[in-house]
């Protein structure tokens, strides 16, 4: 009975490893299919059904096998590399600000437009059929919009204080002969209060004084600081031609976006849409290549 039992269990194991692999196998197939034809939308589905369920069937979400799927997962670089072909060609005309760089199989930095400076905006990951973009520099673009509607640009209020500052150095450089006659005028004055001084100097004078050497000693602090405002100046003249540009790139993306999508915020829309209407389009595009076969 123990010996019928063992047989039993061996068949019962054996099933279930002959199905497990047979699901292995017709999953493999069905990807191998799905490239050899070209189906890309195929491919996606194999690759993320639960995704693929929720965003595109408008159905329950369906768990991913993940033992199946797995079978990949040492393909990930060249299934990016293989879907990346159509998806680049549809976001040139979707997102036809953003450029792209294969800088190793299947891994691509996005740049943001072909103008001098562009910026490096993240990079496309295309198995997941989404943008990732830099934080920093995606904070600084939605900023800027933000700007743009109390008619400000991102580095104004940043530009505005550093030439003033430079206004006020300016006007150090300006006024060092002023200072040399106030030092020596100042100077006057303390040898005659001195010289009037007694052992029991009177508050009045002792106030005087220290007066007089606290605008002294401003006046020596000012003729230091001249000392470097010319080369301060230009310092500051770089970063304000700095921010200057990048004000000028800024404007250069919001007028991109503005122009393709009407709004930062339809922009957003569109990212968080993309793998939905990237998919629905490859289903078009198929439609349309059976409607021509009809055709003719």
């Amino acid at each position: 009975m123990a010996s019928e039992k063992q047989d039993n269990k061996a068949v019962d194991v054996s099933q279930e490893i002959k199905g497990r692999i047979e699901t292995k196998v017709k999953y493999l197939q069905e990807l191998d299919r799905a490239i050899d034809q070209h189906q890309d939308r195929d491919v996606y589905r194999l690759l993320d059904n639960q995704r693929y369920a929720k965003e595109i069937e408008h159905r329950e979400q369906q768990p991913n096998d993940e033992g199946v799927m797995s079978l990949v997962d040492d393909l990930a670089d060249q299934l990016s590399s293989y879907l990346s072909v159509n998806l680049i060609k549809y976001l040139g005309k979707a997102y036809p600000f953003f450029y792209y760089e294969e800088y190793q199989t299947g891994h691509y930095r996005i740049y943001f437009g072909n103008w001098w400076d562009r910026r490096r905006f993240g990079e496309l990951d295309v198995l997941n059929v989404r943008f990732s973009f830099d934080q920093t520099e995606y904070e600084m673009l939605n900023k800027s919009f933000a700007l743009a509607r109390k008619n400000k640009r991102y580095n104004s209020d940043r530009i505005n204080k550093i030439s003033s500052e430079n206004d006020r150095l300016q006007e150090l450089i300006d006024h060092q002969r002023e200072r040399e006659e106030k030092r020596q005028h100042i100077q006057e004055e303390l040898k005659d209060i001195n010289s009037h001084s007694g052992l029991f100097e009177s508050s009045r004078n002792r106030a005087t004084r220290e007066e007089l050497v606290a605008q002294l000693q401003k006046l020596e602090d000012e003729e230091t600081e001249s000392r470097t405002a010319a080369q301060t100046i230009k310092e500051n003249e770089q970063v304000v031609l700095a921010l200057s540009k990048e004000n000028t790139i800024l404007s250069y993306e919001q007028k991109s976006i503005t122009d393709t999508f009407g709004s930062f915020e339809d922009f957003e829309l569109a990212n968080r849409n993309l793998y939905a209407d990237y998919l629905k389009s490859l289903a078009d595009d198929k439609d349309a290549g059976k409607q021509v076969n009809a055709d003719d």
